[in-house]
Protein backbone atom coordinates (compact mmCIF):
# COMPACT_ATOMS: atom_id res chain seq x y z
CA UNK A 1 0.00 0.00 0.00
CA UNK A 2 1.11 3.52 -0.63
CA UNK A 3 2.14 5.41 2.40
CA UNK A 4 3.22 8.73 2.89
CA UNK A 5 5.91 10.43 5.28
CA UNK A 6 2.91 10.82 8.53
CA UNK A 7 2.27 7.03 7.93
CA UNK A 8 5.75 6.28 7.80
CA UNK A 9 6.57 8.31 11.01
CA UNK A 10 3.50 6.66 12.58
CA UNK A 11 5.61 2.89 11.79
CA UNK A 12 8.28 4.28 13.61
CA UNK A 13 6.60 5.03 16.63
CA UNK A 14 4.79 1.73 16.34
CA UNK A 15 5.12 -0.99 13.96
CA UNK A 16 1.96 -2.37 13.22
CA UNK A 17 1.31 -6.45 13.81
CA UNK A 18 0.39 -6.92 10.26
CA UNK A 19 3.18 -4.91 8.05
CA UNK A 20 6.31 -6.88 7.34
CA UNK A 21 7.66 -4.87 5.07
CA UNK A 22 8.45 -0.88 4.45
CA UNK A 23 10.02 -0.06 0.85
CA UNK A 24 11.48 3.51 0.78
CA UNK A 25 11.77 4.71 -2.60
CA UNK A 26 12.36 7.93 -5.05
CA UNK A 27 14.74 10.22 -6.24
CA UNK A 28 15.40 11.65 -2.68
CA UNK A 29 17.71 8.90 -1.29
CA UNK A 30 18.46 11.52 1.61
CA UNK A 31 14.70 11.33 2.26
CA UNK A 32 14.70 7.22 2.29
CA UNK A 33 17.68 6.89 4.34
CA UNK A 34 16.52 9.64 6.76
CA UNK A 35 12.90 7.81 7.76
CA UNK A 36 14.81 4.45 7.56
CA UNK A 37 16.60 5.85 9.88
CA UNK A 38 14.24 6.89 12.00
CA UNK A 39 11.88 3.29 11.95
CA UNK A 40 14.96 1.05 12.46
CA UNK A 41 15.35 4.14 15.97
CA UNK A 42 11.62 3.03 16.66
CA UNK A 43 12.22 -0.67 16.34
CA UNK A 44 14.93 -0.08 18.92
CA UNK A 45 16.57 -3.72 17.66
CA UNK A 46 19.03 -5.70 19.59
CA UNK A 47 20.14 -7.24 16.21
CA UNK A 48 20.42 -5.42 12.69
CA UNK A 49 20.39 -8.41 9.86
CA UNK A 50 21.64 -5.68 6.75
CA UNK A 51 21.58 -7.40 3.46
CA UNK A 52 22.64 -6.07 -0.11
CA UNK A 53 19.60 -6.10 -2.23
CA UNK A 54 21.83 -7.07 -5.43
CA UNK A 55 22.29 -10.29 -3.69
CA UNK A 56 18.50 -11.40 -3.72
CA UNK A 57 18.41 -11.61 -7.35
CA UNK A 58 20.52 -14.90 -7.01
CA UNK A 59 18.95 -16.42 -4.12
CA UNK A 60 15.24 -15.20 -3.81
CA UNK A 61 14.98 -17.31 -0.11
CA UNK A 62 17.67 -15.14 1.56
CA UNK A 63 15.43 -12.26 2.58
CA UNK A 64 12.71 -15.22 4.05
CA UNK A 65 15.52 -16.72 6.14
CA UNK A 66 16.68 -13.21 7.49
CA UNK A 67 12.96 -12.44 8.24
CA UNK A 68 12.25 -15.72 10.19
CA UNK A 69 15.78 -16.36 11.81
CA UNK A 70 15.45 -16.99 15.62
CA UNK A 71 17.52 -14.31 17.83
CA UNK A 72 20.43 -15.44 19.40
CA UNK A 73 19.58 -13.16 22.15
CA UNK A 74 16.13 -13.45 22.42
CA UNK A 75 15.84 -9.70 21.36
CA UNK A 76 14.03 -8.33 18.34
CA UNK A 77 15.68 -8.19 15.18
CA UNK A 78 15.27 -5.99 12.44
CA UNK A 79 16.10 -7.04 8.68
CA UNK A 80 17.24 -3.82 6.35
CA UNK A 81 17.89 -4.20 2.59
CA UNK A 82 19.74 -1.58 0.74
CA UNK A 83 19.38 -1.15 -3.48
CA UNK A 84 16.41 -3.16 -3.62
CA UNK A 85 15.49 -3.14 -6.95
CA UNK A 86 12.99 -5.06 -9.52
CA UNK A 87 15.14 -8.36 -9.37
CA UNK A 88 14.43 -8.73 -5.76
CA UNK A 89 10.77 -8.72 -6.69
CA UNK A 90 11.04 -12.74 -6.27
CA UNK A 91 11.86 -12.04 -2.47
CA UNK A 92 9.83 -9.60 -1.40
CA UNK A 93 6.84 -12.21 -2.50
CA UNK A 94 8.30 -14.85 -1.07
CA UNK A 95 8.57 -12.60 2.19
CA UNK A 96 5.05 -11.81 2.28
CA UNK A 97 4.14 -15.58 1.54
CA UNK A 98 6.35 -16.72 4.77
CA UNK A 99 5.25 -16.82 8.23
CA UNK A 100 5.37 -13.48 10.01
CA UNK A 101 8.72 -12.37 10.92
CA UNK A 102 11.05 -9.55 11.55
CA UNK A 103 10.20 -6.14 10.01
CA UNK A 104 11.81 -5.27 7.38
CA UNK A 105 13.37 -2.03 6.22
CA UNK A 106 14.22 -1.98 2.40
CA UNK A 107 15.37 1.15 0.11
CA UNK A 108 15.82 1.12 -3.34
CA UNK A 109 16.47 3.37 -5.81
CA UNK A 110 14.13 5.89 -8.04
CA UNK A 111 11.33 3.51 -9.13
CA UNK A 112 9.50 4.32 -11.31
CA UNK A 113 6.04 4.04 -11.60
CA UNK A 114 6.06 0.90 -14.56
CA UNK A 115 8.45 -0.79 -12.12
CA UNK A 116 7.12 -4.31 -11.25
CA UNK A 117 8.40 -3.58 -7.90
CA UNK A 118 6.93 -0.88 -7.18
CA UNK A 119 3.69 -2.23 -8.86
CA UNK A 120 3.85 -4.88 -6.55
CA UNK A 121 3.98 -3.34 -3.35
CA UNK A 122 1.55 -0.25 -3.98
CA UNK A 123 -0.94 -3.17 -4.06
CA UNK A 124 0.32 -5.05 -0.82
CA UNK A 125 -1.43 -4.63 3.02
CA UNK A 126 1.24 -6.00 4.65
CA UNK A 127 3.97 -3.35 2.33
CA UNK A 128 4.21 0.44 3.25
CA UNK A 129 5.44 2.06 0.21
CA UNK A 130 6.39 5.42 0.54
CA UNK A 131 8.29 7.16 -2.35
CA UNK A 132 10.62 10.04 -1.54
CA UNK A 133 10.90 13.31 -3.89
CA UNK A 134 12.82 16.34 -3.16
CA UNK A 135 11.88 19.00 -1.39
CA UNK A 136 12.50 22.94 -2.04
CA UNK A 137 13.40 25.65 -0.66
CA UNK A 138 9.06 26.36 0.08
CA UNK A 139 8.70 22.73 1.68
CA UNK A 140 11.54 23.74 4.51
CA UNK A 141 9.68 25.62 7.18
CA UNK A 142 7.22 22.39 6.61
CA UNK A 143 9.68 20.05 6.80
CA UNK A 144 11.99 20.93 8.94
CA UNK A 145 8.73 22.41 11.85
CA UNK A 146 8.01 18.39 11.52
CA UNK A 147 11.96 17.57 12.17
CA UNK A 148 12.46 19.94 15.12
CA UNK A 149 9.15 19.63 17.09
CA UNK A 150 9.98 15.84 18.49
CA UNK A 151 12.97 17.62 19.70
CA UNK A 152 11.65 20.29 21.09
CA UNK A 153 12.32 22.82 18.76
CA UNK A 154 10.46 25.50 17.87
CA UNK A 155 11.86 27.18 14.76
CA UNK A 156 12.03 31.13 14.56
CA UNK A 157 10.79 32.34 11.30
CA UNK A 158 13.67 32.21 8.52
CA UNK A 159 15.78 29.05 10.69
CA UNK A 160 14.23 26.77 8.24
CA UNK A 161 15.23 27.98 5.03
CA UNK A 162 19.10 28.63 6.32
CA UNK A 163 19.11 25.57 7.64
CA UNK A 164 17.83 23.75 4.24
CA UNK A 165 20.16 25.76 2.37
CA UNK A 166 23.39 25.10 4.50
CA UNK A 167 22.56 21.05 4.16
CA UNK A 168 21.57 21.33 0.76
CA UNK A 169 18.01 19.73 1.28
CA UNK A 170 20.12 16.92 2.27
CA UNK A 171 17.30 15.18 5.23
CA UNK A 172 20.07 13.10 7.28
CA UNK A 173 22.43 16.31 7.38
CA UNK A 174 19.56 18.83 8.74
CA UNK A 175 18.19 15.99 11.18
CA UNK A 176 21.66 15.46 12.49
CA UNK A 177 22.24 19.65 12.96
CA UNK A 178 18.78 19.51 14.57
CA UNK A 179 19.83 17.23 16.90
CA UNK A 180 22.85 19.68 17.73
CA UNK A 181 20.90 22.54 18.48
CA UNK A 182 18.49 20.37 20.13
CA UNK A 183 21.55 19.30 22.84
CA UNK A 184 22.89 23.43 22.92
CA UNK A 185 19.27 24.65 23.82
CA UNK A 186 18.84 21.78 25.93
CA UNK A 187 15.62 21.17 24.46
CA UNK A 188 12.96 17.85 24.20
CA UNK A 189 9.50 17.41 23.87
CA UNK A 190 8.47 18.08 27.20
CA UNK A 191 10.56 21.58 27.43
CA UNK A 192 10.46 22.70 23.90
CA UNK A 193 12.36 25.66 23.27
CA UNK A 194 12.73 28.30 20.28
CA UNK A 195 15.71 28.11 17.92
CA UNK A 196 16.86 31.35 16.42
CA UNK A 197 19.07 33.25 13.90
CA UNK A 198 21.65 34.00 16.72
CA UNK A 199 21.49 30.15 18.03
CA UNK A 200 22.56 29.19 14.63
CA UNK A 201 25.38 31.87 14.44
CA UNK A 202 26.46 30.79 17.89
CA UNK A 203 26.82 27.59 16.48
CA UNK A 204 28.78 28.93 13.34
CA UNK A 205 25.97 27.79 10.91
CA UNK A 206 25.83 30.89 9.39
CA UNK A 207 29.57 31.97 9.21
CA UNK A 208 31.30 31.40 6.17
CA UNK A 209 34.71 31.80 5.12
CA UNK A 210 36.21 35.25 5.43
CA UNK A 211 37.51 35.29 2.09
CA UNK A 212 34.11 34.24 0.95
CA UNK A 213 32.63 37.21 2.20
CA UNK A 214 33.89 39.82 -0.17
CA UNK A 215 32.68 38.02 -3.54
CA UNK A 216 29.52 36.84 -1.95
CA UNK A 217 28.84 40.28 -1.64
CA UNK A 218 30.00 41.21 -5.14
CA UNK A 219 27.69 38.78 -6.77
CA UNK A 220 24.70 40.01 -4.48
CA UNK A 221 25.12 43.86 -5.61
CA UNK A 222 25.51 43.16 -9.00
CA UNK A 223 29.54 44.44 -8.82
CA UNK A 224 30.67 42.38 -12.60
CA UNK A 225 34.37 43.78 -12.13
CA UNK A 226 34.94 42.85 -8.56
CA UNK A 227 33.29 39.44 -8.27
CA UNK A 228 35.47 38.71 -11.48
CA UNK A 229 38.52 39.56 -10.08
CA UNK A 230 37.83 37.41 -6.79
CA UNK A 231 36.39 34.54 -8.30
CA UNK A 232 39.85 34.41 -10.41
CA UNK A 233 41.90 34.52 -7.47
CA UNK A 234 39.82 31.86 -5.35
CA UNK A 235 42.21 28.22 -4.88
CA UNK A 236 40.46 25.33 -7.04
CA UNK A 237 38.08 22.82 -4.58
CA UNK A 238 36.19 26.36 -3.07
CA UNK A 239 33.48 26.22 -4.90
CA UNK A 240 30.86 23.61 -2.77
CA UNK A 241 31.87 26.14 0.18
CA UNK A 242 31.09 29.07 -1.79
CA UNK A 243 28.23 27.95 -3.21
CA UNK A 244 26.91 27.15 0.23
CA UNK A 245 27.67 30.66 1.40
CA UNK A 246 25.83 32.08 -1.00
CA UNK A 247 22.87 30.26 -0.43
CA UNK A 248 22.90 31.47 3.32
CA UNK A 249 22.99 34.64 1.76
CA UNK A 250 20.32 34.12 -0.48
CA UNK A 251 17.95 32.49 1.87
CA UNK A 252 18.68 35.56 3.97
CA UNK A 253 18.09 37.75 1.42
CA UNK A 254 14.94 35.82 0.65
CA UNK A 255 13.67 35.92 4.38
CA UNK A 256 14.14 40.26 4.31
CA UNK A 257 12.45 40.53 1.32
CA UNK A 258 9.48 39.37 2.36
CA UNK A 259 9.21 43.03 5.27
CA UNK A 260 10.40 44.88 2.05
CA UNK A 261 7.52 43.69 -0.10
CA UNK A 262 5.16 44.70 2.81
CA UNK A 263 6.42 48.51 2.34
CA UNK A 264 9.60 49.05 4.62
CA UNK A 265 12.64 49.97 2.94
CA UNK A 266 15.42 47.77 2.92
CA UNK A 267 17.69 50.16 4.99
CA UNK A 268 15.06 49.82 8.01
CA UNK A 269 14.33 46.22 7.56
CA UNK A 270 18.39 45.35 8.03
CA UNK A 271 18.42 47.66 10.62
CA UNK A 272 15.80 46.06 12.52
CA UNK A 273 16.94 42.44 11.70
CA UNK A 274 18.89 40.26 14.36
CA UNK A 275 21.99 38.48 13.76
CA UNK A 276 23.40 40.80 10.93
CA UNK A 277 27.07 41.59 11.16
CA UNK A 278 27.22 45.49 11.32
CA UNK A 279 29.80 45.40 8.17
CA UNK A 280 27.72 43.26 6.59
CA UNK A 281 24.41 46.20 7.06
CA UNK A 282 25.17 48.29 4.23
CA UNK A 283 25.64 45.45 2.08
CA UNK A 284 22.68 43.10 2.62
CA UNK A 285 20.20 46.41 2.23
CA UNK A 286 21.64 47.27 -0.86
CA UNK A 287 21.39 43.40 -2.08
CA UNK A 288 17.14 43.52 -1.15
CA UNK A 289 16.83 46.67 -3.64
CA UNK A 290 18.23 44.70 -6.53
CA UNK A 291 16.51 41.81 -6.00
CA UNK A 292 12.76 40.85 -6.24
CA UNK A 293 11.33 37.41 -4.64
CA UNK A 294 11.33 35.38 -7.80
CA UNK A 295 14.57 36.57 -8.72
CA UNK A 296 15.97 35.43 -5.48
CA UNK A 297 14.12 32.21 -5.76
CA UNK A 298 15.26 31.72 -9.42
CA UNK A 299 19.17 32.52 -8.19
CA UNK A 300 18.52 30.06 -5.40
CA UNK A 301 17.85 27.15 -7.48
CA UNK A 302 20.48 27.89 -9.75
CA UNK A 303 23.21 27.42 -6.95
CA UNK A 304 21.51 24.58 -5.82
CA UNK A 305 21.76 22.76 -8.71
CA UNK A 306 24.78 23.74 -9.27
CA UNK A 307 25.86 22.21 -5.93
CA UNK A 308 24.36 19.02 -6.77
CA UNK A 309 26.44 19.06 -10.28
CA UNK A 310 29.49 19.64 -8.85
CA UNK A 311 28.97 16.84 -6.32
CA UNK A 312 27.92 14.66 -9.38
CA UNK A 313 30.99 12.65 -11.07
CA UNK A 314 31.80 14.57 -14.28
CA UNK A 315 29.62 17.52 -12.96
CA UNK A 316 30.54 21.53 -12.67
CA UNK A 317 33.98 22.32 -11.97
CA UNK A 318 35.11 25.56 -10.20
CA UNK A 319 34.96 27.16 -13.63
CA UNK A 320 31.29 26.36 -14.76
CA UNK A 321 30.70 27.40 -11.07
CA UNK A 322 32.03 30.33 -12.05
CA UNK A 323 30.52 31.32 -14.98
CA UNK A 324 26.98 30.94 -13.74
CA UNK A 325 28.23 33.38 -10.45
CA UNK A 326 29.25 35.75 -12.86
CA UNK A 327 25.46 35.44 -14.87
CA UNK A 328 24.16 35.66 -11.65
CA UNK A 329 26.02 38.94 -10.82
CA UNK A 330 25.06 40.47 -14.40
CA UNK A 331 21.57 39.94 -13.71
CA UNK A 332 22.15 42.01 -10.47
CA UNK A 333 24.19 44.35 -12.31
CA UNK A 334 21.12 45.25 -14.67
CA UNK A 335 18.92 45.49 -11.84
CA UNK A 336 20.95 48.04 -10.24
CA UNK A 337 20.91 49.94 -14.15
CA UNK A 338 17.12 50.07 -13.99
CA UNK A 339 16.82 51.81 -10.66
Amino acid sequence: MKADAGRIASIARAWPADLRLVLLFGPDESASRDLAGQVLAGLAAETLTEIDGASLKHDSQALVAAATSLSMFGGREVVRVDGLDEAGLPAVEALLAAPAGHPVVALAGDLKAANKLRQYAEKQAGIASSAQYEATLRDAPRLLAEMAAPLGLRLERGVAEILFASAAGDRQVMRRELEKYALYKDSDAGRPQRLEAEDLAALGITSGDAELFAPIAAITTGDVATATDLLARLPDGTAIPLLRGLERRLVQLIALRVEVDAGRSPDSVVEGARAIFFKEKPIIAKALGLWTQDRLQRAMAEVLAAERGVKTSGGLADLGVHAMLLAITRRAAAAARRR
